[in-house]
């Protein structure tokens, strides 16, 4: 334990050494640049610092546009992660953006061939012949370049979709080539087995369909074929699998999801919350029944901003807890534009306190509905504003020169519903030609006479509403 707790303390010392070294070769004024930077170095230790601190001053190479922190970075981790397959694994000693780029570009290059090579099963060989079984889209195109089969293309792709009932095998011939013989030098077996494994289907390489054996492959590449096709499906649907884990996508969930363990759907999600695709409400509703409570709060905190609307929200709703409920308004403040979500899911739901934050928290101009945002204002008082609020009560009344009050109605200003009363007394104030007026008392002080007539109104109660009443 000692040892451990002393490698830490070294790495440590390492670590902060080396920022100290880049702050005072490159100014204080650099330090925020320089911290950010250190944060995100893949090394560990800031032994890329010095090097990335130079590019993104544009200090590395004068005559090359100066990159962005992010695209440092992003150049930077690539390389690292591809370090085991770089010649040259110094990254000092490249004075070139453009130089390192290659570089990194050519790893990946070589890494993805050597990825998708895995997806391919070798069938069989000899000195004439070559037999792929590929397992997946990828490996379709890869070992299908150059073909118009359709399971190869690069746009739409229907090798998935003939999987369900097929198994391809692409013999390639090794004395021909597209140039000498563009239909001959490869075919494309498919091997149907959803109607008994009889239905074999020859499709050249410019897609023109035969049920004859080419002339070149021989009997030992058929048995060959025929032997290793029992265990196609199953070595397929294992490589999708195993694709679909390393690369998920959104879209392919719901269709590996049974085939996975917990582990592994946890593993794939971590994967889409962190990954290059972009994540959405759509993609939380297809998640959230295997999201825990971390994950969830990840995604809301980092990926729903501006992409909740209306209806997602009522979707998601069910599987929030409070805390993720505010954090979604909060990000997503137009949600609140609908007065019933505002009302029953937010109003009616949260403590004083817990609306009094989420205001503070709200960009408020993106809230426009008029009941709304009487909601936000309520939301947005204190405590002692709400209790002096509290002490007072608000009325309104039509007034004729046959009846002097009538129709005197309790308001609150905080309350989107008066607003409507208020609404429909200035239509029948227009229809009848009455005034309206309005009035602040102490809290409760006329409820008593709320629909009653103005003769049964004591003459001291006629007097106050006389002298307190202001001409709406």
């Amino acid at each position: 334990m000692e040892f451990k707790l002393n490698q830490i303390l070294e790495s440590t010392i390492l670590l902060e050494g080396r920022k100290d070294d880049v702050i005072k070769k490159y100014g204080e004024e650099h330090k925020s640049l320089i911290d950010r930077l250190s944060q995100s170095d893949p090394s560990g230790n800031n032994k890329y610092l010095g090097w990335m601190t130079k590019t993104a001053l544009g200090l590395l190479n004068k005559e090359e546009d100066i990159l962005s922190a992010d695209s440092i970075v992003k150049l930077v981790t690539d390389f690292d992660k591809r370090l085991p397959g770089i010649k040259n694994k110094d990254l000092n000693s490249y004075k070139s953006v453009f130089d390192l780029k290659a570089v990194v570009d050519e790893a990946n290059a070589k890494a993805e061939e050597k990825r998708i090579s895995k997806q391919a099963k070798k069938v069989f060989e000899d000195d004439d012949v070559i037999v792929y079984a590929p397992l997946t889209k990828e490996a379709s195109c890869k070992y299908g370049s150059g073909s118009r089969w359709c399971i190869s293309a690069k746009g739409d792709n229907y090798f998935d979709q003939y999987s369900k009932h097929s198994n391809f095998y692409f013999i390639l011939n090794k004395n021909m080539n597209a140039t000498n013989n563009p239909r001959d030098y490869k075919y494309a077996l498919q091997w149907r087995f959803d109607n008994g494994g009889r239905e074999l289907t020859w499709w050249d390489a410019t897609d023109s369909s035969s049920t004859s054996t080419p002339s070149w492959v021989k009997p030992e590449v058929m048995k060959a074929i025929k032997n290793f096709d029992p265990v196609h499906l199953k070595l397929k649907l294992s490589a999708q699998l195993k694709e679909f884990i390393e690369n998920p996508r959104i879209n392919e969930y719901e269709k590996y999801r049974k085939a996975m363990s917990p582990e592994e759907i946890q593993l794939v999600i971590n994967k889409m919350i962190k990954g290059n695709e972009a994540l959405n409400s759509k993609m939380f509703s297809i998640l959230v029944p295997d999201l825990n409570k971390s994950q969830k709060m990840e995604f809301i905190e980092n990926y729903t901003k501006g992409q909740v609307n209306v209806s997602d929200f009522k979707k998601m709703r069910p599987y929030l807890n409070n805390s993720q409920t505010l954090k979604v308004a909060e990000n997503n403040p137009t949600i609140l534009n609908n007065y019933e979500i505002a009302s029953k899911n937010f109003n009616d739901h949260f403590s004083d306190e817990e609306k009094y934050n989420l205001v503070k928290r709200l960009d408020t101009k993106k809230i426009n509905n008029t009941d709304s945002k009487v909601l936000l204002k309520k939301w947005s008082m204190t405590p002692e504003e709400r209790a002096k609020h509290q002490g007072s009560s608000f009325y309104v009344y039509l007034a004729t020169p046959e009846t002097y009050i009538k129709s005197l109605t309790k308001v609150d200003p905080l309350n989107p519903e008066s607003y409507r009363t208020i609404n429909m007394m200035k239509l029948e104030k227009q229809l009848e030609g009455s005034n309206m007026y309005g009035i602040k008392t102490k809290a409760g002080e006329l409820d008593e006479y709320i629909g009653q007539p103005y003769e049964k109104f004591p003459s001291n109660v006629i007097d106050m509403i006389n002298d307190s009443s202001t001409k709406i």
